[in-house]
Order: structure tokens, then C-alpha cells, then sequence
């Protein structure tokens, strides 16, 4: 193609001064004495007599319409931001508004919005604190726009649900439709946010509003699905395609019961992120939005970003297509198959420029971009274009901070290397920006094209950037590049940008919904490379990083290419149009309504844990660039999956978790149930020792314990059982001790006195075996924590129920009517069973009662028997016992079960 250039005197080429210079066959035209801005440009094109969006795009080489267009109104008036030292006060506004409509003051930087006759950007400049006004360039969206003829036609899929007119075709690969089934979700109480270009503003769709409401489509009152809650528009914007209106019914296939609100992205870059503000203040949990904005920069972390970071800070959850502008080298070409949209060096190489490169005579110094990776020297790129449905646009970004540009660059296209004509030059919107746009006013025709990249050394000049350059929008229109494979330090194949892809949003890659194992051809590849910290609006120009910062993009993978009753590309399938919506801005809002169900599903599990396990549920895809590009950085995690989603999520903590002690030896523990779960495990616990532990049902909500032991403290833990059957963050109950049961009412028989010989004993042990009526004798040797009978012989005597306790011994009052003389104590279980004997000598006068504890349990033999012996001879062992107390100073000795001889 040899056509004229489309950029006139004026187009900023260097952001020093380099103007693009006229067809070869018309006169040089002197260069201006000091370099205008982009808005200084336009106000000087007004002035000379260019009306209204297409004279003014031509005055400055920028498209006329789509991405990279000036926002014109029909009464001809621009958009355009306005940048002040500090934020505005009402003197400044007032003198704007005396000049210009003031649309907006925003609070995310020190900036007002204006709409403005382009005759007078001048006179707003001038105003007092005002540091900048830049003309607002019109966004990218990732929806299918220019890639339709790329994808594949998909089959009518299966007949809808009876209160929907179409399906949701994503509910089959991401299983959704079995995630909404088994965990009983549909989104609701979750407010899902969403950003494009417009929602009900569109003047070609073949729908309203009101008419995907009737038809299921939208919620709203009148939906015949039940879901009546309509989408809260906060902002919308005039003359847009409604793109946002095709991603809510995406979102609301998914998950219906959600709260839908929109804003639009379309108001410039400050807008946005302002937007992104409104939509978080207004309740929303998530929000995904399909829009690029070429002015963001390409290694920091820019404006909208820094919105995206503030809502994260508050939990919400922030989704974002990764972009479309994904080029495959075409068939038949040398780059045939390869990503090839993107060509970055860590590293401007500067090289003498080609003689026939221009240059205005004001640059006195300048150097071009050495593009070969090896030690020769290349200062063109060649590369092969083909005819596309959109005017080309490609970017070319550096690696400086933001508000610290230094180095002044041209990104220029030539038709024909071999006989170079000049078809395009670059226009920087924004000097505070390192980014330059060269936008194509037509589609470029089929051929070999070179890229040069001219760098101004007239002034000071800055350590050499990180340079990258790629295709803006979309890529259909490269065919082929000449260095089309990474090589050195140079790489090839990343063309995300900005918020789409510097790690502040998860970045969304696109499959066909009827293919989903592969990525879309278009769908941009990764990673990004981060050199400086994130901007910030109100602060001086962020530091570097110590290294390089890679970020990983895109993140996880989203289906596209699914029906709606309007938006974008129409087909004929079996003899009924149906709308199919293509592009990563369908499978973003796919993979934010998965996080919607999700996030109704665990409500207390934080926005970066549901990210987390999305990543790492993901389905394996196949790599068509395996070659030369990771899997990571062509769909990220891979094909999102709903129900593994779900399925893996912790279910919500269990509340009102609680036992009580219903017996002696039962409790009974009980808890509210657990939306989402799919059963419990329950736990008791004695202290921190696990006594029992199992698994129940999720309709089950109270468990009983049996066989526990009298006065003993117990808790319970819960933790609901998420769908892979795994218990999530358990929560205990408070202890309750087991009572002591009462005595039985009924006495066991005594036994006879015949019965009570040596062999039937049973190792009790008793404090001593001489005592006085009305002493106390203790008792050991016995079951802990029961009820035992005590009789005393020769005619057996009851001395009652007693209870053993912890240390299985009972103390019993010897009756003071007992006779002086030898007798039996014997004891019976509450069942009537003999637990033993044992020997004692009640002494004449009056009680003189002393006790042994003694700990339960059983003694070994040895001890029983010397415990035995002991009440044999108990009356000279006591003597000893008082003479050893007097040699030791008076003091009785303790005595132990097994006394030593």
C-alpha cells in the first residue's frame, strides 16, 4: 500500500518535537519551534477549521473511529481529563465550568472530567493548578470484534430450560449446571459487578432490556425464572454496542440468583477506576470487566490498577479478559503457527538509523531500535500484513515510571522496505505516559511492511529501556514477523497489557465453548514484565523494583462463543440466527460467575482463597505454541471448573456447636447446619484426647455418646465436610461434665459369710485393720466412678451405697454398736457382684479414726499380698509403727500400698 500518510503536521511523533512529514511528492513543512501536546494539537486543528470526529482524527493521526479514537460528541465537543496539581477546589471548578462542562470530579486522582469545545483546550490549560489536559482516547473491549471470521461456528447446543428462551452454553464445559444441582446454589447474595462499554444505550440491538427480562435472560421483575431483582445501572454511556448487557446475560446464566450492577469503563482511564470504586461502594463482591486502554502503561501497574488493588484491600474479588490481540503467524508464512503479536527487549539497542528514515531538521541527534538478537545489526522489522475487519493499531511502550518519562521515542511503519514509503508514525496521548499509539486510519493491504523505532539524542538522554511493541485490539491483521521466535534476551509471543495483564486482576484467557481444550487463536498470551512499583495518582513517580518483576498472565481460562439474544455476531443455524458472543469478554464474566457460585457456596472462604483453588481445580488444555511458550502463559491454570470449584472449597464453619451431658455416661452434641456442607466429622474429646470420632450425614445435626465416663469433661468439634469429603476449619464446643448417677435404690444381697475366704479378696486395700466404732475406714482397690455396697461381718451389716470416685476408694463409718472383735468389710458392685474382702479388729472405746487414701486401680499381686499380710498382723505392726514415729521425732511416717519390711 503507497497511500498517503493519514497523520498531518502536528502528530506527535517524538514527545521532544518529530513531526511526520507529508506525502514524498509535497514539500517539506517547517516544524514548530516548541512541541505541542495532544491537546494543544487538536485545539490548533479546531482552530484552523476541523469539525466534529473525523476532521479532528486526521488532523492528529489517530483513528476515527474504535480504539484509539477521540471522544467526540455530535455537537463536535471533546472529552477530555483535566490534571491538577492537588484536588480542585471550587475557585478552579468554577473557572472550568466557566469554559468547559464539568462531567465529573474525580476522587481516585486530582482530576475533572470535562466536556469541551476543541477550540479551547488551550484556555483550560491556562487555568491556575491545572498541570496537564489530555483528549480521552476511546477503549478496547475483548469482545469478538475483529476475530469473529477466526472462530469456529458452533452447533446449535441443547434445548433450553422452559423459563429461558436460549441455554447457557457454559454450564456443560465448566460444569456448571452440576455445581448449581449438587451444592444447591445459584449465586444468590452475591453482587456481581461488571464493566464495558454500555449496557442499554445501543441503537442497532435486536433486543432490549426489558425483552431478555421477559425472555429469562436478564433478572428483573416480570422473569419468568423467578429471579426479579433487576440490574442496577450505575453509569452507562451513550453510543456503545451494549457489550455489558451480553456479559451480564453470560453472568446470569451461570448464576442466576446473583445481583447484577453495571458502570461503564468507557468514560477514559481516571473514569474506570473510578467506576471501579462506585461498583465496590455499591456492594459489589466481584467484578470483571473486557476493557483496554492503549495510554495504560505497559511495565508498572497504572491507574486503573490501582482502583482494582483498593477494592482487593476490601475482599473483592476482580476479573479482567486478558485481551484479544493475540496474532498467529499465518499459513504458508515463515512464522506460520506462532504467537507472534508481541516483540519485547529488556533493553534499547541503538544502531545507526537507515538513510531514508525522516526526521525533522529540530532533531539534531537520534539513534533507531537494533532489533536483531545477535551480534549484527538490524534497525527494521520486517513484517507481513493481510487485510482485517479493523484498522491495525499497534503500541509501543518503555520501561519508565509513570510522571518520569526522560526518553522520547517514534514507533513508525513503512510500506515496502526495499522502497520504504511512510504509512504511519506514532502519537503518545499522554507525555506523562511512556506509551506511544500507531493507529492505522484504514485497513493496511496486503504485503511486507517494516517497523522502525527512532529515538531522539537531542537533549538529555536516558539510560536505554525495556522497549516492547504490540498489536493493540487485535491482531488479524499480522501475518508475520521477521524475528518471530525469542532469541538472546529478546522475546516474543506476550501481548497483555496493562490491568488486562500486570497482576492486579485475574487475567482471563478464552476457549470455544464446543472446544473448550484449546485456547482461541486470538485469546492474549503472557506473561507481563513489571520493572517499576504501582502508581500512585496522588504521589511522586514510583521507584523500580530491585529486579524485573514477571507476572503471570493470563491466570485461568473461560469459555466464549455462548448465545445471547443479541450480542455480537449473528449465524444461520439450521435456519435460525442465533447470536453468538466471542472473545475473552465472554469468558471473563464466565469465570466471575463461577466465583459467584462459589462465594454463595463457602461465604466466609476470602476472594483470594476461591481464586486460589479455581487455579488449582483447572482442567489441563492443550498448548498449540508448546514450542516456544509455557502452558502457563497461553491459558494460565487452565479451563475453569465449576463443580471442582465447589467441590474443593472448605464448607462454612459450623455455628452453635454444643453438648450436654444427658447421663452419667452420655452426652449428646448438636450444631446448626451448614449450608453447603455434605456431612460432618465430629470428634469427642477428654481434654485434648480423642475419644471418639466418625462422620455423618449432611441432614445430620446432633449426635449421642454413649458409654462415657461419670464426672468427666468432655467437648465436641464439628467440621463440615466439603464435596471432596474433606473436613474444613473444625469448631469446638465448650466442656460439660458427665454427672454422677444415683445410687441404685435397691441393696445388693449380702453375701454369704461362708463366701468370704482367701480366694475371694479381690485386692482391696484398707487404710489400717485396727480401728474404734465410729472410725473411718478407707477403702482402695475398686472400680473408679461407681456405685458399691459395703456390708461389715459376722452378721453382715449394710453400711451403705457409696461412690468411688476418680481414685476407686470409699470411705466407710464403722458403726458405733459394732461389737469389739475381728470382722469382714465387704463390698458388692451395684449389680450384686462380690468386688472383695478384707480383715479388721474393732477396738474397745472411743473412735480414734484415721485414713489412708489409697489410688485406685489394681495393685499389682506382690503389693496385695503384703497389703493382706498387713491386716493379719496388724496389732504388732501398729506398735512398731508408734516406735519408729517416736525415733523419728514424733511424727507418723506416711504409709504406702506396699510397705516395706
Amino acid at each position: 500500500m503507497r497511500s498517503a500518510l493519514s497523520i498531518v503536521l502536528g502528530a506527535l511523533v517524538f514527545a521532544s518535537l518529530l513531526v511526520v512529514p507529508p506525502p514524498a511528492s509535497a514539500a517539506p513543512v517547517a516544524p514548530e519551534e516548541t512541541t505541542p501536546s495532544l491537546a494543544e494539537e487538536v485545539s490548533a486543528a479546531a482552530a484552523s477549521g476541523a469539525v466534529g470526529a473525523d476532521a479532528l482524527a486526521a488532523a492528529v493521526g489517530l483513528p476515527v473511529q474504535g480504539p484509539g479514537s477521540l471522544r467526540v460528541d455530535g455537537a463536535g465537543d471533546l472529552a477530555a481529563t483535566i490534571t491538577l496539581a492537588a484536588p480542585a477546589d471550587d475557585e478552579q471548578i468554577a473557572a472550568i465550568a466557566a469554559i468547559a462542562r464539568v462531567d465529573r470530579v474525580y476522587r481516585i486522582s486530582p482530576s475533572v472530567a470535562i466536556t469541551v469545545d476543541p477550540a479551547k483546550l488551550g484556555e483550560v490549560a491556562a487555568i491556575e493548578g491545572v498541570t496537564q489536559v489530555v483528549p480521552e482516547l476511546r477503549a478496547a473491549v475483548g469482545g469478538s470484534s475483529g476475530v469473529v471470521a477466526e472462530a469456529t461456528v458452533a452447533p446449535t447446543s441443547e434445548a433450553p430450560d422452559a423459563c429461558r428462551s436460549i441455554p447457557v452454553d457454559a454450564d456443560e464445559p465448566l460444569r456448571t449446571a452440576l455445581a448449581r444441582e449438587e451444592f444447591d446454589v445459584d449465586g444468590t447474595g452475591v453482587t456481581v459487578g461488571i464493566l464495558s462499554d454500555s449496557y442499554a444505550t445501543s441503537t442497532s440491538a435486536v433486543t432490549t432490556p426489558a425483552e431478555d427480562v421477559a425472555a429469562g435472560l436478564l433478572p428483573g421483575p416480570g422473569n419468568p425464572c423467578g429471579y426479579d431483582t433487576p440490574v442496577e445501572v450505575l453509569a452507562d454511556h451513550e453510543g456503545g454496542t451494549d457489550e455489558g448487557r451480553g456479559m451480564a446475560q453470560l453472568v446470569h446464566g451461570i448464576a442466576p440468583g446473583a445481583r447484577l450492577l453495571f458502570a461503564t469503563g468507557f468514560e477514559g482511564m481516571v473514569g474506570m477506576a473510578e467506576n471501579i470504586l462506585a461498583l465496590a461502594d455499591a456492594g459489589a463482591d466481584i467484578i470483571v470487566d473486557d476493557i483496554s486502554y492503549v495510554t495504560e502503561p505497559h511495565f508498572q501497574q497504572g491507574l486503573i490498577s490501582a482502583a482494582i488493588s483498593m477494592v482487593q484491600a476490601d475482599g473483592v474479588a476482580y476479573y479482567s479478559s486478558a485481551g484479544n490481540a493475540n496474532a498467529v503467524g499465518a499459513d504458508g508464512t515463515r512464522s506460520a503457527g506462532l504467537p507472534i503479536a508481541g516483540w519485547q527487549t529488556p533493553e534499547y539497542r541503538g544502531v545507526e538509523c537507515p538513510e531514508w528514515v525522516w526526521v525533522p531538521e529540530t532533531v539534531t541527534a537520534y539513534d533507531c531500535l537494533d532489533f536483531d538478537p545477535t551480534d549484527a545489526v538490524d534497525p527494521v522489522q520486517s513484517v507481513g500484513l493481510v487485510a482485517a475487519p479493523a484498522a491495525a493499531t499497534f503500541a509501543l511502550a518503555w520501561g519508565e515510571a509513570q510522571g518520569a518519562v526522560r526518553s522520547h521515542f517514534s514507533l513508525q511503519l513503512y510500506e515496502d522496505p526495499s522502497d520504504p514509503t511512510l504509512v504511519g508514525a506514532g502519537v503518545t496521548p499522554d507525555p506523562t505516559v511512556p506509551v506511544e499509539m500507531l493507529a492505522l486510519a484504514e485497513p493496511p493491504g496486503e504485503g511486507e511492511y517494516g517497523f522502525v523505532v527512532v529515538r531522539d539524542l537531542s537533549g538529555e538522554v536516558a539510560p536505554p529501556p525495556a522497549v516492547w511493541i504490540g498489536t493493540f485490539g487485535n491482531g488479524s491483521s499480522l501475518a508475520w514477523r521477521e524475528y518471530d521466535r525469542s532469541a538472546g534476551a529478546d522475546v516474543v509471543g506476550p501481548v497483555v497489557n496493562g490491568h488486562n495483564g500486570d497482576g492486579s486482576a485475574v487475567s482471563v484467557a478464552a476457549a470455544d465453548w464446543d472446544y473448550p481444550w484449546e485456547p482461541e487463536s486470538f485469546s492474549s498470551p503472557g506473561p507481563a514484565t513489571i520493572l517499576f512499583e504501582p502508581f500512585d495518582p496522588y504521589g511522586p513517580p514510583s521507584p523500580a523494583y530491585p529486579e524485573p518483576r514477571q507476572v503471570r498472565a493470563p491466570q485461568i481460562t473461560g469459555v466464549d462463543g455462548e448465545q445471547t439474544s443479541f450480542f455480537e455476531s449473528p449465524f444461520d443455524e439450521d435456519g435460525t440466527v442465533v447470536y453468538r458472543f466471542y472473545g475473552t469478554s465472554a469468558a471473563a464474566p464466565t469465570v466471575a460467575a463461577v466465583h459467584a457460585l462459589a462465594a454463595e457456596h463457602s461465604p466466609d472462604v476470602p476472594a483470594t482463597e476461591i481464586i486460589a483453588v479455581a487455579e488449582r481445580t483447572a482442567a489441563e488444555m492443550s498448548n498449540p505454541y508448546w514450542e516456544v511458550m509455557p502452558d502457563a502463559d497461553v491459558y494460565g491454570a487452565g479451563l475453569v471448573d465449576g463443580h471442582a470449584v465447589l467441590a474443593s472449597l472448605p464448607a462454612g464453619a459450623v455455628d452453635g456447636v454444643e453438648v450436654a451431658a444427658t447421663a452419667s455416661t452420655s452426652a449428646t452434641a448438636s450444631w446448626t447446619a451448614t449450608p453447603g456442607a455434605t456431612g460432618y466429622e465430629v470428634i469427642l474429646l477428654s481434654g485434648d484426647t480423642v475419644v471418639e470420632s466418625g462422620f455423618v450425614e449432611a441432614d445430620t445435626v446432633s449426635v449421642v455418646f454413649d458409654g462415657l465416663v461419670p464426672r468427666t469433661a468432655y467437648r465436641v468439634r464439628v467440621a463440615a465436610l466439603n464435596g471432596n469429603q474433606e473436613p474444613g476449619e473444625p469448631t469446638t464446643s465448650d466442656a460439660v461434665e458427665t454427672p454422677r448417677p444415683d445410687a441404685p435404690s435397691v441393696p445388693p444381697a449380702p453375701p454369704e459369710e461362708a463366701d468370704l475366704t482367701g480366694d475371694d479378696r479381690g485386692g482391696l486395700q484398707v487404710s489400717q485393720s485396727m480401728l474404734r466404732p465410729g472410725g473411718t475406714l478407707t477403702v482402695g482397690g475398686l472400680p473408679t466412678e461407681e456405685w458399691v455396697y459395703a456390708y461389715v461381718y459376722s452378721s453382715p451389716t449394710p453400711l451403705g451405697w457409696e461412690w468411688t470416685g476418680a481414685s476407686g476408694s470409699v470411705d466407710l463409718t464403722i458403726p458405733h454398736d459394732l461389737p469389739v472383735g475381728e470382722h469382714r468389710v465387704a463390698i458388692m458392685s451395684r449389680t450384686g457382684t462380690l468386688l472383695g474382702w478384707a480383715a479388721i479388729t474393732v477396738e474397745a472405746g472411743d473412735a480414734a479414726p484415721a485414713s489412708l487414701a489409697v489410688s485406685g486401680g489394681q495393685m499389682p499381686w506382690g503389693a496385695m499380698l503384703l497389703g493382706m499380710a498387713l491386716v493379719v498382723v496388724g496389732a504388732v505392726a501398729a506398735g512398731r509403727r508408734q516406735m519408729y514415729a517416736h525415733s523419728v521425732g514424733g511424727e507418723r511416717p506416711k504409709q504406702s500400698p506396699t510397705p516395706s519390711r
